[in-house]
């Protein structure tokens, strides 16, 4: 009887997939977290140093179930600063591969795409800077039909696409309509308005 096949630790996992074979380096300095422009505005419990400490200490359940895997836009502002020289952005999508696989879930709200609509230019794919949108052939109304795709695992939901594209077929729904954005920015410019 053939023994069963033991599955690599999950550090092993990370290091084996593209981008995550410098997860070792890492000491925990946390000059990538003090460098970081989503964990200082956006999000508060976002930090990189906490999630490789809990891939390297193959945490998998805890590291896969973290936010921080969606969540780095990949600016790179920490490579510049790590004492190690880890592309750090490269590490968290080599575990947001693995969590993928793992049947996760992003927590961003990716671009839509109409169907009915997409006239496939392919502006939004030459400007998407995370690489996340595709032409592809689809079904619409029962026809074959060339339009754009969004993979929702790389989506940062940056609004790019939406702003380039010329026939309004996609954009970011998530708090982040046109009147979303001008009920915001009207917001902001009241006290300015009123003289406070």
């Amino acid at each position: 009887m053939e023994a069963k096949k033991e599955r690599a630790a999950f550090s092993a996992q990370v290091c084996a997939t593209a981008g995550g074979e410098h997860l070792r380096r890492c000491y925990a300095c946390g000059t990538c977290v003090s460098r970081c422009l989503v964990q200082t505005r956006l999000a508060p419990a976002y930090n990189p140093r906490r999630l490789l400490k809990k891939a390297a200490l193959d945490l998998e359940d805890e590291a896969l179930l973290d936010p921080t895997v969606w969540l780095c836009s990949a600016c790179d502002l920490c490579f510049a600063g790590c004492p190690q020289q880890i592309h750090i952005s490269e590490v968290l999508l080599a575990i947001r591969r693995l969590a993928v696989a793992a049947g996760h879930t992003s927590s961003v709200q990716p671009a839509q795409v109409n169907a009915l609509t997409c006239v496939a230019c392919g502006l939004c794919v030459a400007a998407c800077p995370y690489q996340a949108i595709e032409l592809a052939e689809v079904k619409v109304l029962g026809r074959d039909k060339r339009i754009a795709r969004v993979d929702s695992s790389l989506c940062m939901a940056c609004g790019l696409c939406g702003a380039l594209c010329r026939s309004a077929s996609i954009e970011v729904t998530a708090n982040c309509s046109n009147q979303a954005l001008m009920d915001e920015l009207r917001d902001w410019l009241a006290p300015a308005a009123s003289g406070e």
